[in-house]
């Protein structure tokens, strides 16, 4: 007997309901990566599916999010594939983060956009420094070229424009995947890997919250 494939064992090892959001988190992170690709926005839009997919699903389903919006987002912008680690490690580390309790609260979830802006900003300056030799794409090659212009070097262009460029991108992205889990309800929680976190619970299901307190 042929021993099943690893893609086949990482999808059985998850629910329907998780299957289910992958594609809708792969379609959220493409029309928003187009988005931004065709009117040349100083962001990126392409990680909101990645990161509510590691939030709600485990790292994972985030990782394979953003590993397969990166190949779709190619297909009409080649120069994005180079980026793909950056949406894995987006997926990666919303997976963490949840887990952490991060994305219960507004603030915590805010700051986290912190540290997705440090992967993003700093690697994909590394990225495009090493790859296409300092020649950023989309909308980040305005910024770098008016840069250039005022005297910097191309390769301190891009670590200059691109911390605050995703700082600019992740602050939005994140409050984004926050308004989204509360919006979730609650029996959509249930069947969620990460779902327990947002009802309040532990992995096994029992409250966290201390006895005697009501359950709202």
């Amino acid at each position: 007997m042929v021993n099943e494939s690893a893609v086949v064992k990482f999808f059985k090892g998850y629910g329907r309901l998780t299957i289910f959001m992958m594609p809708i988190g792969i379609a959220i992170n493409f029309i928003g990566g187009q988005i931004a690709l065709l009117l040349k926005l100083p962001v990126y839009l392409d990680s909101i599916g990645t990161i509510l997919v590691g939030a709600t699903c485990g790292m994972g389903p985030g990782a394979v999010v953003g590993a397969i919006s990166n190949i779709l987002n190619a297909i009409t912008s080649p120069p994005t594939l180079a980026f793909g680690v950056l949406n894995i490690m987006f997926g990666l580390l919303a997976g963490y983060l949840a887990r952490r309790g991060v994305f219960k609260s507004w603030s915590k979830t805010l700051l986290s956009a912190i540290p997705f802006a440090l992967i993003g900003g700093v690697l994909g300056a590394i990225i495009t420094i090493w790859v296409f030799g300092g020649l950023a794409v989309g909308g980040g090659a305005i910024v770098v070229g008016a840069l250039v212009a005022l005297g910097l070097d191309v390769n301190t262009a891009n670590f200059v424009a691109q911390v605050p460029m995703d700082i600019l991108d992740k602050v939005p992205t994140v409050m984004i995947v926050f308004a989204i889990i509360k919006g979730i309800p609650n029996r959509t929680h249930a069947k969620l890997p990460l779902g327990y976190i947002y009802l309040g619970k532990n992995k096994a299901g029992a409250s966290t919250k201390p006895s005697g307190t009501s359950v709202s």
